[in-house]
């Protein structure tokens, strides 16, 4: 019994040994030698060497500098931070309002479509509902992408967010997707209902064009919302993003049309300008893109065929826009005081 008890003791004096600091301030952990006069010594000509030699230095700070990545969005945290911009936009109305704008201005041609004055059948009906769009849903994206940043910030409630470990990208693509989401269904909803009766007069026969009309408003809508945020995250104030909402609609629904006509007369039609006016505004983009399965948009899609564009094109060119809008945004969220 003496010799057990006189064991443990010299264990546990061992543990002792093995953690108790050192002269130098260090600890012996697991059996390692605690740190001494040689291991200060090396410490030591570690240093002097290394103050010896400042190039080298130098040259492994730029070498780890240069490793250095900016971390990728994380998908889950986006969807997350998407689906509370959801609820908070449905919650705030968004959502049942622009249904109801939409729906409103549909039922009105639809129900209408039939008498002698309204147009007639499937085609007619996408190009009047197009020529509609091309006001109503720029204004509608720019409006509710304008305050998506800036608004919560004003309010607070974006700072609340930001206290989360989360990156500034990945909140303003979360935020991004959440507007895109609410905006998308409500063009879907309010302009579908009256595709229904557009269903139930003329039949299956011409749905196609329809649905590709949705296709195609949904596209330039959110591509124009993009560009609504990332107003809002470099505007310093709700007001001067609403200004320049506003400013970018007059340019991409009424001044761009007319200085592109204005130049294309001057060059005497040529197709490559005709190209480059089309990839330059979404808008332009978008009305060639949702007439290209009707005969109202014959003309004006071989003239772009003859520039090179294509409807896989046309797609391609109002998803850059999507994505110029989104990195903007994030960019821009980045260098924002909040």
């Amino acid at each position: 019994m003496p010799e057990k008890g006189a064991a443990g003791a010299g264990e546990c004096d061992g543990d002792a040994a093995q953690t108790e600091p050192t002269t130098d301030g260090g600890f012996a952990l697991d059996g390692a030698p605690a740190a001494s006069g040689a291991g200060r010594a090396t410490t030591d000509e570690s240093a002097t060497t290394d103050a010896n030699a400042p190039g080298e230095t130098e040259t492994a700070n730029a070498t780890d500098a240069d490793t250095v990545s900016i971390p990728l969005p994380r998908p889950g945290t986006v969807a997350r931070i998407a689906r509370r911009e959801t609820r908070l936009t449905t919650r705030r109305g968004w959502t049942v309002g622009l249904t109801v704008v939409f729906a409103a201005f549909g039922l009105l041609l639809a129900t209408f479509s039939g008498s002698g004055v309204a147009p007639t059948g499937y085609e007619p009906v996408v190009a009047s509902y197009v020529e509609l769009a091309t006001f109503l849903v720029p204004l509608a994206a720019l409006a509710f992408g304008h305050g998506a940043v800036v608004g919560a910030a004003e309010r607070g409630r974006l700072g609340v967010v930001l206290t989360l470990p989360v990156s500034r990208a990945e909140t303003a693509i979360g935020v991004f997707a959440g507007r895109a989401a609410v905006l998308g269904s409500a063009i879907v909803l309010g302009f579908g209902a009256p595709g229904l009766l557009l269903l139930r007069e003329y039949g299956l026969a011409g749905w196609p064009t329809f649905a590709w009309f949705l296709f195609a408003t949904v596209a330039v809508a959110v591509a124009l919302l993009g560009i609504g945020v990332a107003i809002s995250a470099l505007a310093p104030t709700s007001t001067m993003a609403l200004a320049g909402a506003l400013l970018v609609w007059a340019w991409v629904a009424l001044v761009h049309d007319l200085l592109a006509m204005g130049v294309l007369a001057a060059l005497d039609g040529a197709s490559g300008f005709v190209s480059v006016a089309v990839a330059a505004n979404p808008v332009s983009t978008y009305r060639l893109l949702a007439l290209a399965p009707t005969d109202a948009g014959g003309a004006g899609l071989a003239a772009a065929l003859e520039g090179g564009l294509s409807v896989g094109v046309l797609v391609g060119i109002l998803l850059g826009w999507v994505a110029l809008g989104v990195v903007v945004a994030a960019v821009a969220m980045r260098a924002k005081r909040i």
